[in-house]
C-alpha cells in the first residue's frame, strides 16, 4: 500500500491575452500534424455526438445521463489530447478511458455542476414566478380600483425583477468557467471534484483576457464551420478538446501538485 503524500499549493498561471489565440494554434498543429490523427479524432467526435443524441432520446433521465456521461467521455478525450500534443496518434479507445479509476470523480464533477445549474434555474423560476404573481395582483388591484376590466396593458413585471432574472442568468458564466478545465484536472492531475471545479474557475478568472480572445476565435471558427454545411463541425469538435488541453497545459504546471483542501492530502496516495 502506498504511503500518503503531501501536496504543493499551486495556483494557475496568469498568461497574456494572446495566449488565447495560441491555444487554438496549438490545437491546429496537433490535429493536422499527421493525417491519421484527423481520422481518429473525427471518429471519436462522431461517436461522442451519437452517444449524446441516443441518450437525449431516452425519456425520464436521458438528458441527465447524457450530461453526466459527457464529462466521463470528455475526460477520456483529455487523455487523447495529451497523447496528440505529445506528437503521438491516439487510439480510438482513448475516448472511453475516462471509465477507469477517475470515472467516479468525473461523474461527481458533473453532478455538482448539475446541482448548481438546477439551483440557478430554480432561483430564476422563483424570482420570475414571484414577479408574475406580484404583477398580476397589482394589475387586478388597479383594474378593480378603477372599475375597469383587467388588461395586459396594466400588467408590468417591473424593471427590478427583470434585472434580477438577468443577473441570475449571468451565474451560468462562472459555472461554465468551473466546468471548462475540470475534466482535465481530474483525469490528468488527480484533483478531487471540488478542487477541480475551484481551480478551473480560478484559472479562468485570472486569465479573462486570454479567455476572451479564445472565445472570440471560437465564434469566428464556429461561423466558418457552420457555413460549410455544418461539415466544418466535424473538425471544430476535436479542435475544441485539443485547444482546451492546450489551455490546461499552459495554465497549470504538471510538475506541481494541485492545491487540495486541508486534510485531503491525508487520504491521497501515489498512483
Amino acid at each position: 500500500m502506498n504511503s500518503p503524500v503531501s501536496t504543493v499549493i499551486a495556483a494557475p498561471r496568469r498568461v497574456e491575452a494572446g495566449n488565447g489565440y495560441r491555444w487554438w494554434a496549438d490545437a491546429f498543429a496537433s490535429l493536422f500534424g499527421e493525417g491519421a490523427r484527423v481520422g481518429v479524432w473525427v471518429g471519436m467526435w462522431i461517436v461522442f455526438l451519437l452517444i449524446q443524441l441516443l441518450l437525449h432520446g431516452i425519456p425520464f433521465g436521458g438528458s441527465v445521463a447524457s450530461f453526466l456521461l459527457s464529462f466521463v467521455l470528455g475526460g477520456g478525450l483529455m487523455k487523447a489530447a495529451r497523447t496528440t500534443q505529445a506528437g503521438v496518434t491516439p487510439e480510438f479507445g482513448d475516448l472511453f478511458s475516462g471509465f477507469g479509476p477517475k470515472g467516479g470523480a468525473l461523474v461527481a464533477v458533473a453532478l455538482l455542476l448539475l446541482v448548481a445549474c438546477i439551483g440557478v434555474l430554480g432561483l430564476m423560476l422563483l424570482i420570475g414566478l414571484g414577479a408574475v404573481i406580484s404583477a398580476v395582483a397589482s394589475a387586478v388591484t388597479l383594474s378593480m380600483s378603477q372599475f375597469d376590466e383587467f388588461s395586459l396593458e396594466s400588467f408590468n413585471m417591473g424593471t427590478g425583477s427583470i434585472v434580477l432574472i438577468v443577473l441570475c442568468f449571468l451565474l451560468f458564466i462562472p459555472i461554465s468557467m468551473a466546468a471548462w478545465l475540470a475534466p482535465a484536472l481530474v483525469i490528468l492531475r488527480g484533483a478531487n471534484p471540488g478542487d477541480a471545479l475551484r481551480l478551473s474557475l480560478a484559472a479562468c478568472a485570472r486569465n479573462s483576457g486570454a479567455l476572451t480572445v479564445y472565445g472570440l476565435v471560437f465564434v469566428g471558427l464556429a461561423v466558418v464551420a457552420s457555413m460549410l454545411l455544418m461539415l466544418g463541425w466535424l473538425l471544430l469538435g476535436p479542435l475544441m478538446f485539443l485547444s482546451t488541453y492546450a489551455a490546461y497545459r499552459d495554465l497549470f504546471d504538471d510538475a506541481l501538485a494541485i492545491e487540495v483542501a486541508p486534510g485531503a492530502a491525508a487520504g491521497s496516495s501515489n498512483a
